[in-house]
């Protein structure tokens, strides 16, 4: 006798249908996800054909959430960098590419900030944690990429220096803590 309260949604049931399903059935239910949003292209790109294939795009993408043209009235969008950042690290687990993706995001508003005059707390607080976490990944990757990292943080020390709200001061910290 089938139940009157309706199944809950959640990963489990989710997952138990899929399971359940041909594969022909499966591709379709795919084909319609990557349809639906170039978000979901981008994810399934990068998941099925490699990071190589849309690490620029996502480069791309965060640059232009975190610094837009000035003159296209486009507002700064932190959480969409920061959401398109965890996409791509959770498509691909590409440790190096997500590197640069945060570095991405912190050069991106260090210019921002430092053209413009732009910036708020909360701005800060964003930038500061991003590179929080490239720091933390740069220690587990390889020397090459470790060096590349800590040659884009003096890089940006350089050119956070004329910044005020403590940012040019945390960045300084950050790079001499990397010697």
């Amino acid at each position: 006798m089938p139940s009157n309260s309706p199944e809950r949604a959640s990963w489990s049931a989710v997952k138990d249908k899929l399971t359940a399903l041909p594969p022909g059935s499966l591709i379709a239910l795919t084909r319609d996800l990557y349809r639906a949003s170039p978000e979901n292209r981008r994810f399934l790109h990068a998941r099925l054909l490699g990071p190589a294939v849309e690490i620029a795009k996502y480069r791309e993408l965060v640059r232009a959430a975190i610094y837009p043209d000035p003159l296209s009235r486009r507002s700064v969008r932190l959480g969409e960098a920061q959401r398109l950042i965890r996409h791509y690290r959770d498509a691909t687990s590409d440790l190096p590419g997500t590197l640069d993706l945060l570095l991405t995001f912190v050069e991106a508003g260090t210019e921002q900030a430092a053209d413009l005059g732009y910036g708020d707390e909360r701005y800060f607080v964003a930038l500061e944690r991003a590179l929080d976490d490239a720091a933390e990944i740069a220690q587990r990757l390889s020397a090459p990429t470790h060096r590349d990292f800590e040659r884009r943080a003096r890089q940006l020390s350089d050119r956070a220096a004329v910044i005020g709200w403590g940012f040019g001061d945390y960045v300084a910290e950050v790079v001499a803590g990397l010697g």
